[in-house]
């Protein structure tokens, strides 16, 4: 019998030989419950960090970059063997363990978006994660993609007794009164998605300054993709992790060409400086990167080539 790829992996499941992820750069190692495309149990020093996947969707090849021609898109899409009629996108959720601490970063979109989306809770069951243990919920920005999982079907708070944490630039901007009528039409229901997910919450503590919100985790200032984009970054026993949401989009059109300016870069200029500022500090301080749209699990590390940056993912052994 010629056994299938699916079996193979299957099989090694159970026998309990799963993925672990290569030390390269920051003292990083897999744990030994990995479950393909699901989750990816890793740990950062002393702190464990579970990425959680809550699907994917595909956005038009449009939304890669306004200041290069779809032409030039186009080609640049074939030469890296990835599609030329759209951009695929993961959605790389993250937990964090920090002693008592339990923060899970962004919360999907729930069941209020588009594509393949929504799969957070059933992908933190696979991962053994109890949601009731979720301490902390913080909010790189209000995005849908980000943010929408933040009520159920029945509207209610999905992690109501967990405390929820964002830049008060994101938050103040998003909820501004009449926000929504001071934007252009075909961005007004973002708006909306955003006010209504945002004022679901009884209190949000806001920050912003680049504070630390459980020990050895660190908001940084990534604005520009949103007034009050964040990232956070995760330091362990010499060991460093950036979660940097959407400050980079895709290894092959952000890290190759960190000056294109995406669709939803709400103010292009600031986002590039914040791109380069990301990138600049992982391949200085050699960090790990997770990026939340990356291929599934999107953790690796970036090294520089001239004007651009390559992404190696991690080395992941089955």
């Amino acid at each position: 019998m010629i056994l299938s790829r699916r079996v193979i992996l299957n099989y090694l499941y159970a026998s309990g030989l799963y993925a672990t992820i290569s030390p390269a750069f920051a003292n990083i190692t897999s744990q030994s419950n990995n479950h393909l495309q699901n989750f990816f149990k890793f740990s950062v020093g002393k702190i464990n960090v579970t990425v959680v996947s809550d699907g994917s969707f595909s956005m038009p090849i449009s939304s890669i970059t306004i200041n290069a021609s779809e032409t030039e898109i186009k080609k640049h899409l074939q030469k890296y063997h990835m599609p030329d009629d759209y951009i695929y996108r993961e959605t790389n959720l993250a937990v964090i363990d920090v002693e008592e601490n339990r923060l899970l970063v962004d919360v999907g979109s729930g069941s209020r978006f588009i594509g393949d989306t929504g799969k957070l809770f059933d992908n933190l069951d696979l991962a053994g994660i109890d949601p009731d243990t979720i301490t902390h919920v913080f909010l790189t920005h209000a995005h849908p993609d980000h943010i929408l999982g933040i009520r159920d079907d029945f509207d209610e708070v999905i992690f109501p007794d967990a405390k929820y944490i964002m830049s008060q630039n994101e938050y103040e901007w998003w909820t501004k009164k009449n926000r929504v009528n001071e934007v252009e039409d075909i961005f007004q229901q973002t708006v909306l998605n955003a006010v209504n997910s945002l004022t679901a919450l009884s209190e949000v503590t806001l920050f912003n300054e680049e504070k630390e919100i459980i020990p050895g985790v660190h908001m940084v200032d990534t604005s520009g993709h949103t007034p009050g984009h964040s990232s956070l970054l995760v330091q362990s026993e010499g060991a460093n992790l950036l979660i940097c949401g959407d400050a980079l989009l895709h290894p092959n059109t952000s890290l190759l060409f960190p000056s294109w300016k995406p669709e939803n870069d709400m103010d292009p200029i600031k986002a590039i400086k914040s791109r380069k500022k990301v990138l600049s500090l992982i391949t200085n301080e050699k960090m790990a990167l997770l990026g939340f749209h990356f291929p599934f699990p999107g953790v690796g590390h970036v090294i520089q080539s001239g004007d651009s940056y390559q992404f190696l993912p991690a080395s992941i052994r089955w």
